[in-house]
């Protein structure tokens, strides 16, 4: 009798225990999964409850972790509610468009508000504009425009360009600089220095012998030699007018400790006005050859596309300019051309321009200023059916907006997330990260 006791007992606690564990929910590994995705996994399991964090580590409506300190595997009953701790835009981001989840700004790159001062100002950088991102070997380098040693009003010394170094792959908490390129003496080193004659537009303005600076509107490196493109600025008129006699190639090799005009590559305003400003990128689908995109000095041109082997890059002749309809035509026969008929990818206004091929889209991306507002644009294809403008920042979101630069260098999530620094001329002169999640 005792020994039939002792097996019933043992039969009642396993179905006991069977029974609680029945009742019991394995919590899954849904961390860094879709929320829509991991409520799919747990329908019918358990009750879920969302909370919202705001973060821009994260892309929104990723799942973080869960809440009353529960981990992936624990146990909990099924009859309770699992809450789901879910990512979403940051505090004070925003949006002007259906095909952007959100902009965010992360703060100024320069500037006396900026993670950066100390080391600028050290260098005699204390207000400057642009910042064209040219990647380096494993860092991007920073090409800014007219800058100055003092803070307010452009004042103090003046550069028309400097570089700076950043070797951080994480832009989520804004840029922080590695080293400012210098000379022996310790100060921003220009790799091409104006002439700094006085901005007149007089019967004198359309001289070529006049310059008021150089300002940077591209580079790349290819092979061990690195690339800078210049427009000599002649004088800078008003809303968003400027005159360019010309834009100029610089070389130096990765050390960028000292640079040289190459002989020949010289696009002057009286061979075609279209390239006074040019932007020089990598093509995924031909990485034989390096791509540009160029548009007259100012804001009101449209976009021209040429492109050159590398093995020629220093060969004028060997350029190509696109004239439509599949029609590649190189050398001065081409520019000649282009000035006749002239072919643009993207039709005017357009101001200070980048672009990159983005992996998440699958389509190429060109960003620039129109009217005010930094806008982008995409593409399957280079030539041809490029979307209609989306507005990405205006001058509400940044009084004095003027300039955004992106690089496929800076970039998370292949392309979903990007970075873009920003120019801004008022309240002060000086540049912005914007942080951008398409949807």
């Amino acid at each position: 009798m005792k020994k039939f006791l002792v097996s019933l007992l043992l039969i009642v606690m396993s179905f006991t225990i069977l029974s609680c564990d029945a009742s019991k929910y394995v919590i899954p590994d849904i961390i860094g999964m879709d929320i829509n995705e991991a409520k799919l996994l747990i329908a019918g399991e358990v009750k879920t409850e969302i909370t919202y964090e705001s973060t821009n580590q994260h892309l929104p409506d990723l799942v973080l972790g869960f809440q009353d300190g529960l981990e992936v595997n624990d146990k909990m009953n099924k009859n309770k509610t699992l809450n789901i701790i879910v990512a979403q835009a940051p505090e004070g981001s925003f949006t002007h468009s259906n095909e952007i989840e959100y902009v965010y700004d992360l703060g100024f790159v320069t500037g006396p508000d900026s993670q950066n001062f100390d080391l600028l100002r050290e260098t005699g950088i204390g207000s400057t504009d642009l910042g064209i991102p040219v990647t380096i070997d494993d860092k991007i380098v920073f090409l800014y425009g007219d800058t100055f040693s003092g803070t307010e009003n452009m004042s103090g010394i003046w550069n028309s360009n400097v570089m700076v170094e950043f070797t951080d792959t994480d832009f989520s908490d804004g840029i922080t600089f590695s080293r400012v390129i210098t000379n022996d003496r310790g100060f921003a080193l220009a790799f091409a220095q104006g002439l700094h004659h006085k901005s007149e537009t007089d019967e004198e303005s359309q001289s070529p012998s006049r310059e008021v600076t150089k300002i940077p509107t591209g580079g790349i490196q290819v092979g061990e030699d690195v690339y800078f493109f210049y427009m000599s600025v002649r004088y800078w008129g008003s809303h968003g007018d400027w005159g360019v006699s010309y834009n100029q190639v610089v070389k130096s090799d990765t050390s960028l400790s000292s640079f040289s005009e190459v002989d020949g590559l010289r696009w002057t305003e009286e061979l075609a006005a279209n390239f006074g400003q040019i932007f020089p990128f990598e093509n995924p689908d031909q990485p034989d050859y390096v791509y540009f995109v160029s548009i007259p000095g100012g804001r009101f041109g449209g976009v021209a596309l040429f492109r050159v082997l590398k093995t020629n890059f220093e060969n004028f002749q060997s350029y190509e300019y696109y004239l439509g309809n599949d029609n590649w035509v190189s050398g001065s026969n081409g520019l000649q051309q282009f000035k006749e008929n002239p072919h643009l990818i993207i039709s005017a206004p357009c101001g200070e321009l980048s672009i990159m091929y983005n992996n998440y889209l699958d389509k190429w991306m060109i960003v620039y200023l129109r009217n005010g507002e930094i806008i982008m644009q995409t593409a399957e294809n280079l030539i041809a059916d490029w979307s209609q403008p989306i507005t990405l920042v205006t001058g509400s979101d940044f009084n004095g907006l003027y300039g955004g630069f992106i690089s496929p260098d800076m970039i998370t999530d292949d392309g979903k997330k990007f970075y873009m620094q920003v120019s801004r001329w008022l309240p002060i002169y000086q540049t912005q990260l914007v942080e951008v999640v398409l949807k």
